[in-house]
């Protein structure tokens, strides 16, 4: 075995520059990556998006029924489908950029998922939409949990606090771009939505192939080749790291944390338009449009408030206040609101506060616990296993939608009590320093030993 200096000479300056605070890479090299990241998951955010902007009018021509019952229980089987794609997505994608990179991964994930949307618009029967919902799902799934990885790869310190602020607001320019494209081309048919989707979605991929490696994962990289060569033992995978002892209780309320976020937002908040749609009672093409743009607005504030209630309050008590926000914005909202208007508008804008303080301290949160030899992996089942539960509740959404008499608002505020898991879990998730783990790891075989201690958020 190797010496710590002749094994990882370079991982040591890595390390340095992670002590200093330093920026993983060029400066020019942190804002294509985050350009790059920030892009793509806009682009995730509306195609995931326009199937809810699209759901009303397009099962009511494939199902040629304008039943709520019979739309809400089809939609919530082909929602079930895309979250599963999610699933499967996020856990195969993120152990792939473990072993072959962020990049390559990233472009995979993008390509599929735009072609896959633009499929949707050819769809003759709920069946086939279902199927491509599932591949949208797929590439979506995968290219989420790799934003995260990035930002914590290239940027340190307090300006990555910031960094994943920006990134998380890219999901919220999504509903914007979606609640557009519904503005402008709703009025030609559901179809057009999904073919537009594609455009902006494929410009992308040229900003992605630019993109670097981040010299972390490439310290990782270069240490499993010099490992295997000196002592011709295989290093442990991504997996196997994840699933040593001390790992499993950081992965299980990690990724309890992220399932209560996302079973809260797809599950229940996702349903938004369709239940303007019945609070109307026509195609509400101006309605669904509003209130999608202030509940973005409203995800756009909670994204920048974020860093200043994690100085105040620190990560553990950030993590109870959005969860308990969120249950009462969206409870209140859909039992108490029974015509479109102020109000409601008003509860849709606190709702996308808290939300997206969820998701933004998740993104924070995450490279603070896992190291980056398995960061991709670890961020891919936390994601991976919300959608698992998003898929079985939306299952459940469309029996409790039957159950209510065809009321989405009661089904709505029925799943958002899902957001209690996130306060139980608000009390065993760690409450770290903000430092992000980098190359830290366990002294094994074939996995990195130097522990830094990387520059802390604030």
């Amino acid at each position: 075995m190797l010496s710590l200096e002749r094994r990882a000479p370079s991982l040591q300056l890595a390390e340095k520059k992670q002590l200093e605070g330093k920026p993983d890479g060029s400066k020019k090299g942190k804002w294509h990556a985050l350009a790059a990241t920030w892009l793509g998951e806009a682009f995730d955010a509306m195609d995931a998006s326009l199937y809810f902007v699209a759901l009303v009018p397009a099962m009511t021509e494939l199902l040629r029924s304008n039943n709520d019952t019979v739309i809400g229980q089809t939609g919530s089987i082909v929602l079930a489908v895309f979250m599963m794609g999610w699933f499967f997505g996020a856990l195969i994608f993120g152990g792939l950029a473990d072993r072959i990179g962020r990049r390559k991964t990233m472009l995979i994930t993008i390509l599929l998922y735009s072609l896959a949307t633009g499929l949707c618009a050819l769809c003759q029967n709920w069946m086939q939409l279902a199927a491509c919902r599932f591949v949208v799902g797929c590439g979506i799934g995968g290219e989420i949990c790799l934003g995260t990885v990035v930002i914590a790869e290239f940027w340190k310190g307090r300006g990555r606090l910031w960094a994943t602020c920006v990134l998380e607001s890219s999901f919220n320019a999504g509903l914007l771009f979606a609640s557009g494209l519904n503005v402008l081309i709703g009025v030609y048919g559901w179809r057009w939505l999904f073919i537009a989707g594609v455009i902006p979605a494929l410009a992308t991929v040229y900003i992605r192939s630019k993109l670097k490696e981040s010299e972390s994962f490439e310290e990782v990289a270069k240490h499993r080749v010099e490992t295997v060569s000196a002592t011709s033992e295989k290093p442990k995978s991504s997996w196997a790291q994840l699933m040593e002892r001390e790992m499993r209780g950081k992965l299980f309320w990690t990724a309890s944390f992220a399932m209560s976020a996302i079973v809260g937002y797809w599950a229940c908040v996702a349903w938004l338009p369709a239940w303007v749609n019945q609070l109307t009672g026509d195609i509400a093409i101006g309605e669904r449009s509003t209130a999608t743009t202030l509940f973005s607005i409203g995800g756009l504030v909670g994204c920048f408030l974020t860093p200043l209630i994690l100085d105040r309050l620190g990560r553990k008590n950030t993590v109870k206040l959005s969860f308990v926000g969120g249950l009462i914005a969206a409870v209140t909202m859909f039992v108490t609101i029974k015509t479109f208007g102020l109000p409601l508008l008003l509860w849709a804008f606190a709702l996308g506060v808290f939300t997206n303080v969820q998701f933004t301290t998740l993104q924070i949160y995450i490279p603070e616990v896992f190291p980056t030899s398995m960061l991709a992996t670890a961020a891919g089942v936390c994601y991976g296993a919300g959608r698992v539960f998003s898929a079985c509740l939306a299952l459940c959404g469309g029996q409790l939608i039957a159950f209510y008499g065809g009321s989405y608002a009661l089904a709505s505020a029925t799943l958002s009590l899902v957001y209690i898991v996130g306060v139980i879990a608000a009390f065993f998730i760690m409450e770290t320093d903000g430092a992000v783990a980098g190359t830290r790891n366990l002294r094994k075989a074939g996995t990195l030993v130097p522990q830094p201690v990387a520059a802390t958020s604030r």
